[in-house]
């Protein structure tokens, strides 16, 4: 009597093994985006109350330069998130958060922070916050 599997034996393990793989990779993509709008969201919200801890103690706050470089350097966050910028418009009189990167689902972070909107010009998620 020979020991070992069948190839039927076998075509049925990877047929059950396949099955499983198609139902759990797109969990595990959707999980993985989800938590990557998360922290995005969250880095949204932090940069925002930072730049508001900057007006409030800040006699004349920046409006050009590197505002991102400015607030981590003056300790208003702790580390400089990626993919983010921040400038001021002189014309709105606001300060505008950015994320220039485009790996994220903005309907995904807008659904977690709705002060998040997108930027008519290049699509790109922002928030927009005023001077005074």
């Amino acid at each position: 009597m020979k020991k070992g599997f069948t190839l039927v034996e076998l075509l049925i393990v990877m047929a059950i093994i396949a099955a499983l793989m198609a139902v759990a990779t797109p969990t595990g993509i959707n999980a993985l985006a989800q938590a990557k709008a998360t922290a995005v969201a969250a880095n949204f919200k932090t940069l925002q109350q930072a730049v508001i801890q900057m007006l409030i103690f800040e006699k004349t706050p920046p409006t050009s330069g590197e505002i991102l470089d400015y607030i981590y350097a003056n300790g208003y966050i702790s580390t400089k998130p990626e993919g983010f910028s921040i400038y001021y418009v002189d014309s709105d009189k606001t300060y505008v958060i950015k994320y220039t990167n485009s790996d994220i689902d903005a309907v995904k972070v807008k659904n977690i922070n709705n002060s998040v909107e997108l930027d008519s010009s290049d699509g790109k998620m922002i928030i927009k916050i005023p001077k005074s």
